[in-house]
């Protein structure tokens, strides 16, 4: 072969070499404007719609203020917490979740107010016990309860405190002052226990010559709402307070206390007044209302008012010196 002829042949195996490459060249750059192409083309989501979505997420969780407000999402009505605990004056700004997705405007219902008021979603204790807060929302069917425990700073971590039924005990002992109030339906009668007890007192005093006898004993809540009613129409609310309570407070309720002889002052200047202070606690009663305790038990003196609490216990108040109370650490205020 000629040197002329191998030229050729080599001139030739260099044209398809670089028509390959050229080739593959061509290729890849398509592949690469396809890839950069389909990429470019996915679809992109609306920044928009995505916020809704994050805002519906956090709306299921998220506290309504008191005053009512709007939910996107759709569910129940309830409280934050199951129960709270505050004490007697004590606010607490109660929370709320909506997921009803209503709007309607709050209402709100204590189902004892006075242990607890409820305006607005802030509830207020007013006095020892417990109830259930209430919230619905208007022109619907959704509600939700709250347990709300009201203490008495006074007495708390220092006396046993319990409540039972609307009844306030503190030491095992049923407590019914201007503070603490009994039910409008508790009707227990005369205490068996406590007229064993004045029964026997009244005969050991007969062996001294001494009369005493009960003028009055139990009285209903409605008893008491008539008898208060009238001290009011005669002498006005504000002494009619002095020396009548309003009823649901009043010591008569509770079966356990008995107003003696004459129920007036002159009782006071009677041998039988001094053998009762004297002797009371040894059957079981104090003087509820002794002298010169007016500022703690919130009525005047009054020694014609005797209280059952059991020996055991009345011996402390009476050996003490102290008014009920002061040896409990309460207070007898009305909050109205």
């Amino acid at each position: 072969m000629t040197r002329e002829e191998k030229m050729k042949i080599y001139r030739r195996r260099q044209a398809a070499l670089l028509i390959c490459i050229g080739a593959v060249v061509v290729v890849l750059i398509v592949l690469l404007v396809i890839i950069f192409v389909s990429k470019d083309s996915e679809p992109i989501k609306d920044p928009d719609s995505l916020s809704i979505v994050q805002s519906d997420e956090v709306s299921k969780t998220e506290e309504i203020p008191v005053d009512g407000g709007n939910s996107q999402s759709q569910g129940s009505l309830y409280f934050a917490e199951k129960e709270i605990t505050i004490k007697v004056g004590e606010s607490y700004t109660a929370r709320v979740i909506n997921e009803t997705g209503s709007g309607g405007g709050y209402i709100w219902e204590s189902s004892n107010s006075s242990v607890a008021t409820v305006d607005g979603g802030i509830i207020t204790g007013q006095s020892l016990g417990s109830c259930d807060i209430t919230v619905k929302i208007s022109a619907t069917d959704k509600s939700a309860q709250l347990r709300v425990y009201v203490e008495s700073e006074e007495t708390e971590g220092e006396h046993e405190i319990s409540e039972e039924n609307g009844l306030t005990y503190i030491d095992g002992i049923l407590i019914a002052n201007k503070t603490y109030s009994l039910p409008a339906d508790y009707d227990p009668g005369i205490n068996e226990e406590a007229l064993e007890a004045f029964n026997e007192m009244a005969s050991d005093a007969a062996a001294e010559g001494l009369n005493i006898y009960i003028s009055s004993d139990y009285r209903s809540y409605y008893d008491q709402e008539r008898i208060y009613n009238n001290y009011v129409a005669e002498d006005g609310q504000e002494v009619a307070d002095t020396y009548s309570s309003r009823p649901g407070h009043s010591d008569h309720q509770t079966g356990l206390a008995f107003d003696l002889n004459s129920i007036d002052d002159s009782f006071g200047y009677t041998p039988e007044s001094d053998w009762v202070a004297a002797n009371a606690h040894k059957y079981g009663f104090i003087i509820r209302f002794p002298e010169g305790k007016e500022e703690y038990t919130g009525y005047k003196y009054e020694p014609w008012h005797i209280r059952y609490l059991g020996i055991d216990k009345a011996t402390e108040v009476y050996e003490s010196g102290l008014s009920l109370e002061e040896f409990l650490g309460i207070d007898s205020e009305y909050k109205d």
